[in-house]
């Protein structure tokens, strides 16, 4: 899943993910698709970080970061 951008100030602007970042991963799920993303986002807990990896200029990189509940 490619990124399009961030929101200002979001949890994932803060861990540092970037438009054009693709999501490969998401606490050892795999991300092939759409599916398996927002099936990831469904299933995380707010205010528990949680590790993405994703592909930015052809090499794998980790982030950490803290879902928050969204109001």
């Amino acid at each position: 899943v490619k990124l399009t951008g961030t929101s200002k100030n979001s949890p994932a602007e803060k861990a540092g993910l970037q438009a054009g970042d693709v999501i490969v991963e998401v606490d050892k799920t795999k991300i092939a698709n759409l599916y398996d993303y927002v099936y990831c986002l469904q299933a995380m807990k707010p205010n528990i970080e949680i590790n993405m990896k994703v592909v930015r200029n052809g090499q794998e990189k980790e982030f950490a970061l803290t879902p928050l509940l969204k109001e």
